[in-house]
């Protein structure tokens, strides 16, 4: 909790990146995260759509007690064997890598939801962290399949929507083994201290451990790990520990690589009630969908079309006292290093309208449900897809 609070302060700092007049980061609030799909219908994106086409126990009783012997046998009462887990509970290497039926894909959690969001991760249609939960990006990201595959698009996971997942991306394990080495468990971790002073004399915006590196690693999160890997220790690993993972592509914060395999971007469709991000093709097929953090009513995203600056990996962050409300002017400017935990993440796109960018968060849970100041936060791995496809001068087009 004291690390949350101290990366929620941070990620406000991300005012002086982004908007000129701050305002409080809402607290996301994941018992309301149902699924409202009312504002990402793609009416209105005809300008990208009018050329898109699609191009997932035995019961055994013991024998009674010895007794005084009696006329009549007495039947044995035993209570009925606990009942198997479900839900998050029920997360394993061997439930996670099940063929779900279409009832377990109903569920609101649990191994089959967290199967499909694997498949839809390795088919580009993210739903931020893989945390096992049905939500509104895991709504969103489906919708968005559905209507690219020529599924009627409901945004709710149901079998031909896994089936058609299955074609696209293969009938592949949704959890794997890694084996930790040297480089994982020796860091540097840094734990992230509450005051950006503090923040300015550390050597980088390091993860605070190597069980938050995994988590990024493997765009999830600590709660699944642990699930997956009941009997590991996270507190000290060593180097030579298998894990079992999600199979999606490794995001390393250290190594960041071109993205390659992928059509070429020509526009980037920005939704902002809809909080999600289109990476499109020239024929409008969507090459990427990602959950977004968008701008709030005081502070919104702006509307309108504007172009790729440039790509600036691992930025460094201007802290700057002037920008903020409830800080002393005369407080003095920070510079705080770059690194995954830094409150623009691993990456900055900067767009050709001044103060906004697209970059990284080191609170990828909160993507989707907290506000920004104007920017579009993505997570870091989805961050470092984008800016790993694109080039300066694409188009981004604002749109309510």
């Amino acid at each position: 909790m004291q690390r949350i609070r101290s990366l929620v302060f941070i990620v406000l700092a991300a005012t002086a990146a982004c908007q000129t007049r701050p305002v409080s980061v809402v607290t996301p609030e994941s018992e309301r995260d149902v699924a409202d799909l009312s504002p990402i219908s793609p009416a209105g994106d005809t300008s990208w759509r009018i050329s898109a086409r699609a191009d997932v126990q035995e019961h055994s009783y013991a024998s009674p007690a010895a007794a005084a012997p009696i006329a009549q046998p007495v039947a044995v009462r035993r209570a009925p064997p606990a009942a198997a887990p479900t839900g998050l509970a029920a997360i394993s290497p061997a439930t996670v890598n099940d063929e779900p039926t279409a009832e377990l894909l109903d569920d609101p959690e649990g191994p089959a939801i967290l199967r499909a969001q694997v498949m839809l991760d390795r088919a580009h249609f993210s739903t931020g962290v893989l945390n096992g939960k049905t939500g509104q990006n895991v709504a969103k990201a489906v919708y968005f399949f559905q209507e690219e595959n020529g599924l009627p698009a409901t945004g709710k996971l149901d079998k031909p929507t896994y089936d058609k997942l299955v074609e696209k991306v293969g009938r592949t394990d949704a959890a794997v083994t890694y084996t930790l080495t040297e480089e994982d468990v020796a860091g540097p971790y840094f734990w992230v201290p509450n005051s950006v002073y503090d923040q300015e004399k550390l050597p980088c915006e390091c993860y605070a451990s190597a069980l938050e590196m995994l988590d990024e690693r493997f765009h999830t999160i600590t709660d699944v790990l642990r699930r997956l890997n009941p009997t590991v220790s996270f507190v000290s690993p060593k180097a030579g520990t298998e894990i079992w993972v999600p199979n999606v592509e490794p995001f390393n914060a250290e190594k960041l690589v071109k993205t390659v395999g992928v059509k070429p971007i020509t526009k980037i469709h920005v939704a902002k009630d809809g909080r999600y991000l289109h990476a499109l093709a020239a024929d409008g097929s969507v090459v990427f969908h990602f959950p977004t953090t968008v701008g709030s009513e005081y502070d919104p995203s702006p509307s309108g079309i504007y172009k790729v600056d440039g790509v600036q990996w691992h930025p460094v962050f201007h802290y700057n006292p002037t920008l903020y409300s409830d800080v002393p002017d005369s407080r003095p400017k920070a510079t705080l290093p770059p690194g995954p935990n830094s409150p623009v993440g691993v990456v900055w796109i900067a767009t050709t309208k001044e103060h906004v960018g697209i970059h990284g968060t080191p609170l990828p849970h909160t993507i989707g449900l907290a506000s920004s100041h104007g920017c579009v936060r993505l997570t870091n791995w989805d961050a470092a897809r984008l800016a790993g496809a694109i080039r300066s001068g694409v188009t981004i087009e604002f749109v309510k």
